[in-house]
């Protein structure tokens, strides 16, 4: 098998490109195929959170990502036209305190080209037929426009083609869960009203729900939920939209302009497992959920994200094959918190009984205007949160421990300038972060390590105090940007103990 390709991506949305990305920026021999005859060239999923955004700079795409996207920083929910909520990412602990609103096909255009400079392009019309696992590799059957049908070998297979996914009934893995009643209509349309274009706003009014999510040059993407039986199906008219516009948005708000609309149902599921032997699945292939949030393709991207390295590590030698099975083991908690999550406020925002919705505009503005729970909040959204601690999913403020997403700082460098930390951070390896103590000879105490790790020796005190070790010590960061070990020490063998450990996917916190 001289031409065997090592990791054969199935779907090219953004999950997939994001994983084949990271890859193929690796060496990995990658290749991506996706059914569709083109690129997707429609909005679909709206938003990305600042925790993505963190991840793209990986990619070296963040400040592309940027240009093609509005910054909204606020974030506004009305019931029965009393204000409930109003919160801002301003104070988020990020460099990206905002969610950007920058429609999937945008960002599907942004992955796809930077993965083409790294030599690997998506080959359209190509569907997946059938899958057969051997015990060093996997064959797919991938059929071409053409009608021709070719035997592919791949050391291993992600399913990222999205919630219908064929590589998830080819494996006969489960799609647990259920689907809402409601039915929900979305278009792109242009507003006149008063309010701010840059802020995200919702209106609830018993049991009907509109959100208005803005997008740059004055459009808005709209999701309206549709009480009604039966449910409206044909062609979303803009009479339609007005109708329910009337209803949960501010009097005298109007429709200009629709460019396009559709229809969908919410699904709350998750995949029973997301991988069976050398095959894993990733993105909607793997859960799926409510648009409240705008959840769903950030989830995808930090699936990829959390499987990419560990994928290239087995394949580069580098760590043992059971560091892939806590691909699974991380990622399917936050599956279930995010269905869980949404499936909850879905219901809150969908309420249409009088004294629930009363309930709500009494109880809601005390309890969500308190600081720590517009924190809580924010940070969900974002996703700065998500944490792999422990199997709840998510991590609370403060806490700085294994699995937790490692923080982000301004420290002094050593021309006395100031620097982000993630800016230390390696963009491939696990980075060493040796906090507190001079040491001058980091290569003669490290340097056998220096194939896996990045040994960087930070001596400003803040960034000590801010990983909790205020009294010197060493962080292990892995290439996902979460804390893989902690030590109050520095000595060779902690880290040689946290390299193994690492390598193997079982790590400890070390005091």
């Amino acid at each position: 098998m001289a031409d065997q390709t090592d990791v054969l991506v199935i779907g090219a949305g953004p999950t997939g490109l994001t994983i084949a990305t990271d890859l193929a920026r690796r060496g990995i021999r990658t290749r991506i195929v996706d059914a569709a005859a083109g690129p997707n060239t429609e909005t679909r999923a709206l938003g990305m959170q600042a925790r993505s955004l963190e991840l793209f700079e990986k990619h070296g795409i963040t400040s592309e990502l940027l240009a093609r996207g509005l910054q909204t920083h606020t974030f506004n929910v009305f019931s029965e036209n009393h204000q409930i909520l109003r919160t801002s990412f301003a104070q988020l602990d990020s460099p990206y305190p905002f969610l950007l609103m920058i429609p999937q096909n945008e960002v599907q255009d942004v992955l796809a080209a930077n993965l083409a400079t790294l030599g690997t392009r998506v080959e359209h019309h190509v569907e997946l037929v059938a899958l057969t696992q051997h015990t060093d590799h996997v064959t797919a059957e991938l059929r071409h426009a053409d009608g021709r049908v070719e035997s592919a070998d791949a050391d291993w297979v992600i399913g990222a083609d999205g919630a219908h996914s064929t590589v998830r009934r080819l494996l006969g893995l489960r799609f647990l869960g259920t689907s809402f009643e409601e039915n929900f209509a979305v278009a792109d349309l242009r507003m006149k009203w008063s309010l701010p274009a840059d802020e995200f706003f919702a209106f609830l009014n018993r049991g009907r729900f509109v959100a208005y999510f803005p997008m740059l040059h004055g459009w808005h993407r709209i999701a309206v939920a549709q009480p009604e039986r039966p449910t409206p199906t044909g062609a979303v008219t803009i009479e339609e939209l007005q109708r329910a516009v009337d209803v949960c948005a501010p009097h005298g708000a109007a429709i200009a302009e629709v460019r396009q609309a559709g229809r969908f149902r919410i699904n709350q599921r998750r995949v029973e497992s997301h991988s069976a032997g050398r095959v894993f699945l990733a993105g909607d292939a793997a859960h799926i959920h409510s648009v409240v949030g705008a959840q769903g393709m950030n989830t995808g991207i930090q699936d990829a994200f959390n499987l990419g390295w560990k994928l290239a590590a087995v394949v580069r030698g580098w760590a043992e094959p059971a560091l892939l099975d806590t691909y699974a083991a991380e990622r399917a908690p936050v599956a279930r918190r995010l269905v869980k999550g949404t499936r909850r406020i879905t219901r809150m925002t969908l309420l249409r009984n009088p004294v629930s919705t009363a309930f709500r505009r009494r109880i809601a503005p005390p309890v969500l205007g308190r600081a720590h729970v517009q924190r809580t909040l924010t940070r969900a959204i974002s996703q700065i949160d998500v944490s792999y601690h422990d199997g709840s999913g998510s991590a609370p403020h403060g806490r700085v421990a294994v699995g937790d997403r490692a923080p982000d700082l301004l420290i002094t460098g050593p021309g006395g300038e100031a620097i982000r930390l993630f800016d230390l951070l390696d963009t491939d390896r696990h980075t060493l972060l040796v906090l507190g103590e001079e040491i001058h000879e980091l290569d003669g105490r490290y340097g056998h390590h220096r194939e896996f790790v990045h040994i960087v020796q930070v001596a400003d005190p803040a960034a000590a105090s801010a990983y909790g070790l205020a009294g010197g010590g060493s962080v292990l960061i892995r290439p996902d940007g979460y804390i893989a070990a902690r030590s109050t020490a520095t000595h060779p063998a902690i880290l040689d103990e946290h390299i193994r450990r690492a390598s193997s996917g079982h790590v400890l916190e070390h005091r």
